[in-house]
């Protein structure tokens, strides 16, 4: 449905940005924490007008766009609508029929015929039919348009060169872009986003093949999913003139805890693979909430800040802002793991299940069946209802106990939280 009215909806002074991170199928946590703070953000009278989106994060981020329109209760129905597509058939290929293809590409790069490169084990041209289908194109540029969206922001990593690049989509009024420092090798660029963008932005590398984008020209070639390079994430919602962030991410908030036993524990190529995936998907987003918790607390001290300020003029940058923010991630990474895992057991684990759809019992094999881990690597990749409905309901309580904690939306101080809150 494409918007009617074309006036923006009034805001309060100060833009609101939105930043939803990577995660595969652990999006549907996403969607049940977007559940609850939508309408935490109108009645606070702060939609987010700004949203910056990374692999499942940006699928998000361009449905909430082309919603921008809606009440925020609707927004979460139409959120929850496309996750409902996004099931296994819908977002890649059986193994059975990719395997072919993979065993071609991969025997002719071997007898070093390059021009049928392998990119990927999985195929994804259902996800590109799926969004095609899911998103309401014409309402995410009319709102784009309209103001109702300022800029909306999808991180990708180009393959040869590592740079992180957002295609970036901006109202008429918004003006330029950013442009980052050549050392932070980050770079926007205008363009009017399409599904090659969200493809490009969620293709995990050796999982799902790297995309060729055309357009714009200036940034054509090969990407992979955004997550991959980037090291702060919060960094272009800052970019782009947030003056309040909002973040959900699906890695835990919080590092596992020190046990030496567990280290001793033999491990397999599940355990190596959860690790670099944890490193690439979790990590950064962690460290930079923290840094950005930690500098408004020295934003806030007037015998620090000058000191802060003057460092930063001295690098040619701009004073530093006191930001408030919202961050919702689970507290520790083992709930969606077993979660995962139960599911796995449950829906894909018996003989019958796996003949009729055997795929994530070869990766479960593959990756060692028996790793303390292997939850982790599943459930990006779980795509059933089932893992949905848990996983949004997850994020629907974090999101209520992270309104609980601070009594609202905002917090300025340190991440963590007061003591005696419950986890």
């Amino acid at each position: 449905m494409t918007p009617t009215d074309s006036s923006p909806t009034p805001q309060p002074s100060g833009r609101t940005c939105l930043v939803l991170d990577a995660g595969g199928a652990r999006s549907a946590y996403q969607v049940g924490a977007l559940g609850v703070l939508l309408p935490a953000l109108e009645a606070d009278g702060r939609r987010p007008t700004l949203l910056v989106g990374t692999s499942a994060g940006a699928l998000l981020s361009a449905a909430l766009t082309s919603t921008a329109h809606l009440d925020p209760e609707e927004q979460a129905v139409r959120l929850h609508d496309v996750l409902a597509q996004a099931t296994k058939k819908k977002v890649m290929q059986p193994l059975w029929r990719q395997a072919p293809v993979v065993l071609a590409r991969y025997a002719s790069e071997t007898l070093g015929l390059t021009g049928f490169r392998l990119r990927g084990l999985f195929g994804t041209a259902p996800l590109a039919a799926t969004l095609e289908r899911a998103i309401d194109w014409d309402a995410l540029h009319d709102n784009l348009d309209a103001g109702r969206v300022e800029a909306l922001a999808l991180t990708a990593t180009a393959v040869r060169t590592g740079r992180v690049t957002l295609f970036t989509e901006t109202s008429a009024a918004y003006g330029d872009l950013p442009a980052p420092l050549a050392q932070h090798h980050r770079a926007y660029v205008r363009t009017r986003i399409g599904v090659e963008h969200l493809m490009a932005s969620s293709a995990i590398p050796a999982l799902f093949p790297s995309v060729e984008v055309d357009e714009p020209a200036e940034a054509a070639g090969w990407y992979v999913d955004g997550a991959t390079r980037r090291r702060v994430p919060i960094a272009p919602a800052v970019e782009l003139g947030a003056d309040r962030l909002v973040v959900v991410g699906t890695g835990a908030i919080r590092p596992a805890e020190a046990d030496a036993e567990r280290d001793r524990q033999p491990v397999d190529l599940g355990d190596g693979g959860a690790t670099l995936l944890g490193a690439v998907m979790d990590d950064p987003l962690r460290h930079d909430l923290r840094r950005l918790a930690d500098t408004n607390v020295l934003a806030g001290d007037p015998d620090l800040s000058p000191h802060l300020d003057r460092h930063r003029r001295e690098r040619g940058r701009s004073p530093q802002r006191l930001l408030p923010y919202a961050a919702v991630a689970p507290e520790h990474g083992e709930e969606l793991a077993q979660l995962a895992m139960d599911v796995f057991r449950s829906n894909h684990g018996t003989l019958r299940r796996t003949i009729g759809d055997p795929d994530l019992q070869v990766m479960h094999r593959l990756l060692g069946s028996d790793s303390p881990l292997q939850g982790e690597l599943l459930s990006y990749l779980m795509f059933d209802p089932d893992f949905f409905d848990e996983a949004a309901a997850l994020g629907r309580r974090d999101a209520q106990r992270w309104l609980e904690v601070n009594d609202g939306l905002w917090r300025t101080g340190h991440l963590d939280p007061p003591s005696g809150a419950q986890t």
